[in-house]
C-alpha cells in the first residue's frame, strides 16, 4: 500500500455509535480523534475480516441479530489507534489498531462523501471519487 497520508497518534479507543437516521457510524478515540463512516467499513483482525458494516442488525441464524455496536466495543475496548493512514489513489481511510486490529473504511460513492476524520485541529473528509478536502477546525 503506498499512502496519501499518515498519522501515527496512539490514541485510546473510547466509544462506537451508529446513528440509523443518518447510516453514520461514529469511531471515538482520545486525544479528541474522530472518525465518522457513512459507507462500507469493515474490521479485521490479523489480516482476517471479523465485521462488515453491513453484517449490523443481520439474524444469520444467531439467536439474536447482530448488533455490532455492541460487538465492536467489545473488540475494540482496551486497543490503541497507532496509524491512520489515508491510501494513495483510492483514498480508502485505514486505522490501525494494537493486537492486529484494522478498521478499513472505503469510498463507497462516487459523489458523495464516505468518511471523516479529525486530528491535530484538522478535519480530512474522504470525497465521492477518490481525493481528500482538509479543513482547519476552530480552536
Amino acid at each position: 500500500m503506498t499512502n496519501e497520508l499518515t498519522f501515527t497518534p496512539h490514541s485510546l479507543f473510547e466509544n462506537v455509535a451508529f446513528d440509523k437516521n443518518a447510516d453514520c457510524w461514529y469511531f471515538y478515540f482520545s486525544n479528541q480523534i474522530l472518525a465518522s463512516s457513512s459507507g462500507f467499513w469493515r474490521l479485521l483482525i490479523e489480516n482476517k475480516i471479523e465485521f462488515v458494516s453491513l453484517d449490523h442488525q443481520q439474524q444469520f441464524g444467531l439467536p439474536k441479530p447482530l448488533d455490532l455496536v455492541e460487538e465492536l466495543k467489545r473488540k475494540l475496548t482496551g486497543k490503541h489507534l497507532t496509524k491512520i493512514e489515508v491510501i494513495k489513489d483510492t483514498f480508502d481511510l485505514v486505522l490501525s489498531l494494537t493486537s492486529g486490529h484494522r478498521l478499513e473504511i472505503y469510498i463507497s460513492s462516487s459523489g458523495y462523501e464516505t468518511y471523516d476524520f479529525s486530528i491535530d485541529n484538522k478535519r480530512y473528509i474522504g470525497l465521492g471519487q477518490g481525493g481528500i478536502a482538509i479543513i482547519d477546525n476552530p480552536k
